[in-house]
């Protein structure tokens, strides 16, 4: 069984092996299906969140280290999720120490989806560029060494329209 790191969750991913621990479970949520509970899980990488249902979701903790067998990954409301699936396998194989780390959230990046121009039977996800990226920085001007009062005296000594104008 070839193991991943959960950084390297890809949307669409098929049997996904890995290792990681619950470090927060959500509430149930009751569908006409079954139970519903979104947990978030990490390694050493990145977190993600996994939906799990019913009696497994249940049993789940905060704190369990999980082995993931045969899992899968999909795109749920623009997010990525991880599944255990009706043939993946989870197995507690431990408890509470386990190196971690909260980000990145996988599950934080919105993504497109759309089908595969190469093949139109399946779909493809792109991220979405962030709306709260910022633009890059402008270096700061070097201070020079001629400046006889500190800036703040300088800014009282400005006439009015001036100091508008900054």
């Amino acid at each position: 069984m070839n193991l991943i790191k959960v950084n390297e969750i890809k949307p669409y991913s098929k049997n996904i092996n890995c290792v990681f621990i619950v470090l927060d479970k959500g509430p149930p949520t009751k569908k006409k299906e079954g139970t519903i509970y979104q947990v978030l899980v990490a390694d050493s990488t990145a977190s993600i969140n996994m939906t799990v249902w019913d009696v497994l979701g249940e049993q789940i903790q905060p704190g369990d280290i999980l082995r993931l067998k045969g899992g899968y990954s999909n795109i749920y409301i623009e997010l990525l999720n991880l599944y255990v699936g009706k043939t993946g396998i989870i197995e507690k194989i431990g408890e509470f120490t386990f190196p971690f780390v909260e980000t990145p959230n996988l599950s934080s990046t919105l993504w497109n989806v759309h089908q595969d121009p190469n093949n139109p039977k399946n779909m493809v996800a792109t991220p979405k560029p962030s709306p709260h990226k910022l633009p890059p920085s402008q270096p700061t001007p070097p201070m020079t060494h001629q400046m006889k009062q500190p800036p703040m005296q300088q800014m009282k000594q400005l006439p009015l329209q001036q100091q508008q104008q900054q």
